[in-house]
């Protein structure tokens, strides 16, 4: 927190962060030179920041008085922007106020991408990171735990659109896969196709298949 946070905690930060009651998260989780970066990277829409103009950045300011987004939509969508190496313990502290506003109130296409985005994150660092598998393979199981939940709010929202790929279990698959547990991939796959997710599973059956013959 810089001197002048110091002198005025709180108070003068809107836009989104301010809105969704998060201005000491901001604060407090992420250093002066931190926050600064974070404004600059952050381009939703295409919008192009510069560096003398970082307190025009929505997520700071701008006076919102109601809005569809949610936090734990907001902060999802913020963690992918700062995925990199050198950004990932940005994202991970993102991630994880997140996943603490998460409760049963919380919208389930919210807690969906939610997933979603640890899933990727996590699975990326999985090298440098020595939780980073165990914590993607956790994060794709909660995914998957909400997938026929998921599914009929998806259906509901797109009526006319056929269901996405589905992150959770298409990663928890090659997890498996490249584990040689063929049987949990197969089980995987008939269980997300049954529910409509888009992906290639029957393929994924019959090479696992072929698999347990060798």
């Amino acid at each position: 927190m810089g001197f002048f946070d110091f002198l005025y905690p709180y108070r003068r930060i809107k836009g989104e962060i301010g809105y969704f009651g998060l201005s000491e998260w901001w604060l407090s989780s992420f250093s002066e030179k931190e926050r600064a970066h974070i404004l600059k990277t952050f381009k939703p829409l295409g919008l192009t920041i510069s560096v003398d103009s970082l307190d025009d950045n929505s997520l700071i300011s701008g006076e919102i008085e109601s809005t569809t987004q949610t936090a734990v939509g907001l902060l999802s969508a913020l963690a992918g922007w700062f995925a990199s190496e050198e950004d990932r313990t940005i994202a991970y502290r993102i991630l994880k106020k997140a996943e603490e506003l998460i409760g049963d109130e919380i919208n389930i296409l919210d807690q969906h991408f939610f997933y979603q985005s640890k899933i990727q994150i996590y699975y990326r660092h999985r090298n440098r990171d020595s939780e980073g598998l165990s914590i993607a393979r956790q994060a794709c199981r909660q995914q998957i735990r909400l997938a026929p939940q998921a599914a009929i709010a998806f259906r509901k929202e797109y009526a006319n659109s056929p269901l996405p790929c589905h992150v959770g279990y298409e990663q928890l698959a090659i997890i498996y896969e490249k584990e040689k547990k063929y049987n949990s991939v197969i089980e995987l796959a008939r269980k997300a196709k049954s529910q409509g997710w888009n992906g290639d599973w029957e393929k994924r059956i019959a090479r696992c298949k072929k698999k347990l013959l060798q």
